[in-house]
């Protein structure tokens, strides 16, 4: 589980990092189930579709920002852990610090819990 975990973290990063419609609809759809939830303090996003513009909303939010993993995934059973950074490019400290705990099924994402645990100052 440990390296099939790290590769669906790594997808599902990917997913929130992905400008193109298309190909991010692909992620999400390969990475969560159909009726998948994601939830954070901001957004109760359930589904393929809400889960897509939820992604699209944080874009154009941080335009050019990158989502990264910030150290390891840790696993068991049917449950990730795993803490990411958000940050323009060549930046020095992350804009937001995050961390999320996903529950699988059958392989893929069922249900997203995030927490913020930095956020910026908004004027």
């Amino acid at each position: 589980m440990p390296t099939d975990a790290y590769a669906l973290a790594e997808r599902y990063i990917a997913s929130w990092n992905e400008t193109d419609t298309l190909r991010r609809r692909n992620l999400i759809e390969d990475v969560y189930n159909e009726h998948a939830r994601y939830t954070d303090p901001m957004v109760d996003a359930k589904g393929w579709e809400a889960i897509d513009a939820t992604v699209a909303a944080v874009q154009n939010m941080f335009p050019g920002h990158r989502f990264t993993l910030a150290g390891d995934v840790d696993a068991h059973h049917d449950t990730l852990r795993f803490q990411w950074h958000l940050a323009a490019p060549g930046a020095e400290e992350p804009l937001v610090i995050g961390f999320d705990v996903a529950s699988l099924q059958d392989g893929r994402i069922r249900q997203v819990f995030g927490f913020l645990d930095k956020v910026p100052q908004m004027a």
